[in-house]
């Protein structure tokens, strides 16, 4: 199997790049299963982990259980912030504290931590990873005048509105940034952050849409 993306739902994404395996905020509805308006993947799907990759503490993006579980069956090393970090009970070796403005390499990933606008969290962050194909993952964030530095093959953006980017928002963060494809997330799962991803889509002028389903993958291609 080739390179591929694939949606976990909400914020969460496996990336298989050049036989690494990356997650970026596994999310799989604990402690808020009622509410959820997606399907529900299970932790025990995940078999295989190099990186995890956390954006913020909140438990739609960290859930330290979860966390613990994949790394401690996969040996994934979990990168972070000190403060996501301070909440999940795992072996000091296998976590990396970030801060914006670092850029590393990790069991062959490099790995860029950027800012995040999202004052409800002790410490947000995004991440570029770099490498023949570059890709945002955003975090929760609103829109911020740094995009306009970034330059990236992928762009996975949140949509929900509340706390995040909005559909209007998050379409004229995609006029800062440039894009060739981008990914709308945090969106629809639950009712506070209901959408219309067809709303976004008809907003964006720069770069295409690529609407993903939970349990959806798509091949990586520039």
């Amino acid at each position: 199997m080739g390179d591929y993306i694939h949606y976990l739902g909400h914020s969460g994404f496996e990336i298989s790049l050049k036989g690494n395996v990356i997650l970026i905020d596994p999310f799989f509805g604990a402690g808020i299963r009622d509410s959820l308006k997606i399907p529900v993947l299970k932790p025990s799907l995940i078999r295989k982990a190099d990186l995890i990759l956390l954006t913020h503490e909140h438990k739609d993006h960290c859930d330290p259980d979860t966390v613990k579980e994949i790394a401690e069956r996969t040996g994934a090393t979990v990168v972070a912030p000190k403060e996501t970090l301070a909440i999940i009970d795992l072996n000091p070796r296998q976590k990396v504290d970030v801060k914006i403005g670092d850029r590393f390499q990790l069991k062959g990933v490099d790995v860029s931590v950027v800012k995040a606008a999202h004052p409800q969290s002790q410490y947000p962050v995004g991440y570029i990873i770099n490498d023949y194909v570059t890709i945002y993952h955003a975090g929760d964030t609103y829109q911020f005048n740094d995009m306009l530095s970034m330059n990236v093959d992928y762009a996975m953006l949140p949509i929900g509105g509340g706390y995040t980017m909005d559909p209007i928002d998050a379409a004229n963060a995609t006029k800062l940034l440039r894009a060739n494809f981008i990914i709308p997330i945090h969106y629809n799962t639950f009712d506070r952050i209901s959408q219309d991803v067809r709303d976004f889509s008809r907003r964006v002028t720069r770069g295409k849409v690529i609407e993903m389903r939970p349990d959806e993958s798509i091949d990586i291609r520039r």
